[in-house]
């Protein structure tokens, strides 16, 4: 059996998927916000998840004309329970701050550059360790203007 270490598809297929999940995370908790009236953490959380949405579809893009396996959420191999990229929802209330949530946010970032450090460090293929180089250098500039 191969690893995302090892499989390009595989691997962007990961990446997609922690793409979307953060998106759709970011998403799910502006929405929160919203029925709470807390209309200023709601824009922030839709600026952020726009962002995220942007970087899933980048990733998209440069799947163009490969064919990705399907994979089951048990399936995938994230370091933790859940993609690097997505908070816990028990990390996060209705009366957090903006302040808060860009800790969060910078939380979550620094775990996806971790996550693709990881792989460009262990994986035996050199494309996908550029690839994978290349994803954690744009999570770095997440982290960077997050800070």
């Amino acid at each position: 059996m191969t690893t995302l270490y090892e499989d390009e598809a595989l691997f962007l297929a990961h990446s997609v998927a922690l793409e979307q999940e953060a998106a759709q995370r970011l998403y799910e908790l502006a929405n929160t916000m919203d029925v709470h009236n807390n209309r200023e953490l709601q824009g922030l959380l839709l600026e952020l998840a726009a962002y995220s949405e942007h970087h899933a579809l980048a990733v998209e893009a440069l799947c163009q004309g490969r064919t990705l396996p399907s994979l089951r959420a048990w399936e995938y191999s994230w370091p933790q329970e859940e993609s690097p990229e997505v908070f816990h929802y028990a990390r996060v209330h209705y009366l957090m701050t903006a302040e808060q949530a860009l800790q969060v946010a910078l939380e979550v970032e620094q775990n996806a550059r971790g996550f693709y450090e990881d792989v460009a460090r262990r994986s035996g293929n050199p494309a996908l360790a550029e690839l994978a180089s290349r994803f954690a250098g744009e999570e770095a500039e997440h982290v960077q203007a997050l800070q």
